[in-house]
């Protein structure tokens, strides 16, 4: 698996008109083009309202997550659920489609580029569990019919843009970003209940890895807060994508399991160039976070991964998401990212 670009994309843009994000995208992430967000052009275009948008029993208002599994609607919504997870052709998909201001000129970048990789973000499965837990006030990791519910939900999605993007350019392999921001939870939660292990968090990942991937596209898993790693390079996952400026040893505690997982063709997201701050961005320059990038491979050669595995399946972004930061930082950032992506790339031709 070689990407054409090394720069993995950003989710979010600041942006307030479709054309500013288009101009970006297309000039920086051509091979690699991704469906933006842009909540502060449409307030409800987030990877929530896209991935939970018409889903059976859920309602959003106001960005709160209501649940209401019962009555007869919901068991017909839960059918049309069932039948596109298991049939998935457009008319079965197309009730679940994605909305979003940035979607057509997306798809028109990736049919004029012919861009090798195109990549969406999605809501993981395990975050979507917990988001609906609170809605429903018990938790859904346990109830094997709310598994059901939220597996299939995510893959729908998935297999709708999946459908579409190879509807433009069949020659594109996308990328589906889970995006599981509270995925480091985990650990509390197997302590607070013994229902929850490992195995079962392993299967739901597992899932909706095999299902995306079936149909041609290669999945990625983002948290940007300190995790097991494990659990979703075993289920199958293509990618994992994390802050690697704040939790720089993150993968340094597994390197037998990293040696595994890119042996076999994994990559890995560093999340090194930090966006915490205004100032922060401000000082940056492309010599510092090249040099904080190349220690913290670093950091994991030493831990016993060999130097060309690391290198071979580095990718570079930005540390998070950049959609409430004024447009001139969140440029910055994401033009250091470009740039760092072509050290790399050098680096690996020495």
């Amino acid at each position: 698996m070689k990407f054409k670009s090394k720069c993995f994309p950003p989710g979010a843009l600041p942006y307030r008109s479709v054309e500013s994000a288009t101009k970006l995208v297309a000039k920086f992430f051509d091979q690699m083009p991704f469906l933006a967000e842009l909540p502060n052009m449409c307030v409800t275009d987030t990877v929530l309202n896209r991935t939970l948008s018409n889903i059976p029993g859920v309602l959003i208002k106001d960005s709160k997550i209501e649940l209401k599994p019962e009555g007869t609607v919901y068991q017909k919504e839960l059918a049309k659920l069932n039948k596109a997870f298991n049939n998935p052709n457009m008319s079965n998909l197309d009730y679940f489609r994605i909305e979003a201001p940035f979607m057509e000129k997306f798809l028109q970048i990736v049919k004029k580029f012919k861009s090798a990789n195109a990549v969406v973000n999605l809501l993981g499965p395990f975050t979507m569990s917990q988001l609906l837990n609170v809605a429903a006030d018990e938790q859904m990791l346990t109830e094997r019919g709310f598994r059901r519910l939220y597996i299939q939900a995510v893959c729908v999605k998935a297999l709708w843009i999946i459908n579409k993007i190879k509807e433009y350019c069949p020659t594109t392999v996308p990328i589906i970003v889970l995006d599981e921001f509270l995925y480091g939870q985990l650990g509390n939660l197997k302590r607070e209940n013994e229902d929850i292990t490992v195995d079962m968090v392993t299967n739901i990942f597992a899932k909706v890895t095999d299902k995306i991937k079936s149909a041609g596209a290669l999945v990625a898993v983002q948290c940007f807060d300190k995790c097991d790693w494990k659990i979703p390079i075993n289920a199958g996952v293509d990618i994992i994508s994390f802050d690697a400026y704040n939790n720089p040893n993150n993968l340094c505690i597994i390197p037998q399991k990293i040696i595994e997982f890119v042996s076999h063709g994994g990559k890995i997201n560093w999340g090194i160039v930090p966006v915490m701050t205004e100032s922060m961005i401000t000082a940056l320059n492309i010599d510092y976070v090249s040099h904080r990038l190349h220690s913290t491979l670093e950091g994991l050669i030493l831990s016993g991964v060999p130097e060309k595995y690391v290198y071979d399946s580095a990718l570079v972004s930005i540390q998070g998401n950049v959609c409430d930061m004024p447009v001139i930082f969140a440029e910055k950032s994401i033009i250091l990212s470009t740039q760092l992506s072509k050290r790399i790339m050098l680096k690996l031709k020495v």
